[in-house]
């Protein structure tokens, strides 16, 4: 079993939240604390955080690891980069078991340079765990310098072969099967500044999903969620009650960027 790490209060439903490559379940601490009468599940994925002694094998099986993991309280998933494609995949796994999803920060497949990619992902692995080289990414992707410390720690806690070895996964990444019978909510999200390749991507994961809608936080690159952790909890809250987005967060229009 995973390692996972409940907060707020012990009644359902509750939100779980799947954290990016070299974060711990801890780094969507911050979001969590924005919604203090939800009861959340941080969980750490394979290699990294509390479950970094579990060796990472591939997206699909850590998909069933963490359906296997969760509590039936669960109704909601909310995932970015890495945990958004696991949360993509926990949702062609078991179709009807979550009511709502918000996923931000993933491409359908066919990522440009894949080569160089998993080059990349293997030279800077080595890398990740060291509070030098982790303080300096948490910078450069716009964390605010109270949560620098807490993406530090869980970062030396990944694992560097869980970093390639997910990184390479995520590079190869195609769409599964079974996302037409997908009856969960699903809200696919991106910040404006994300890669080329995530941003038109967006049309197309919608399209795969029978019930999808897509949105962009303006102003804001791939590490949004941590970037601007209020406005990603009020996104949240806002699409699993229904409600207007808040200020900052903008429908996507397929037909207006193809």
């Amino acid at each position: 079993m995973l390692s996972v790490t409940p907060v707020g209060p012990a009644h359902a439903p509750a939100f779980a939240f799947l954290p990016g490559i070299a974060m711990s379940g801890s780094s969507f601490a911050p979001v969590a604390a924005h919604l203090p009468d939800i009861p959340s599940v941080l969980v750490d994925l394979p290699g990294h955080g509390g479950s970094r002694d579990i060796p990472w094998s591939s997206i699909a099986d850590t998909a069933s690891s963490v359906l296997a993991t969760l509590p039936e309280t669960v109704t909601t998933l909310a995932g970015v980069s890495l945990g958004a494609y696991v949360g993509l995949t926990m949702l062609a796994l078991a179709p009807d078991r979550f009511q709502h999803a918000l996923l931000s920060g993933l491409h359908p497949g066919d990522m440009p340079n894949p080569r160089l990619m998993r080059v990349m992902s293997y030279a800077m692995a080595p890398l990740v765990p060291r509070p030098f080289f982790a303080a300096r990414n948490a910078r450069a992707m716009g964390l605010q310098p109270e949560d620098i410390d807490t993406y530090v720690a869980g970062a030396r806690q990944t694992r560097p072969l869980a970093f390639a070895h997910a990184t390479c996964d995520v590079v190869d990444f195609s769409l599964p099967e079974g996302l037409e019978r997908v009856s969960t909510r699903v809200l696919i999200a991106a910040g404006t500044k994300e890669h080329g390749t995530i941003l038109e991507g967006q049309s197309k994961i919608c399209a795969a999903l029978p019930n999808a809608r897509a949105c962009r936080a303006s102003g804001l690159g791939h590490a949004w969620p941590a970037q601007d952790t209020a406005r990603f909890a009020a996104l949240l809250h806002a699409h699993v009650e229904g409600r207007d987005w808040p200020a900052g967060v903008e429908p996507v229009s397929f037909a207006a960027s193809a």
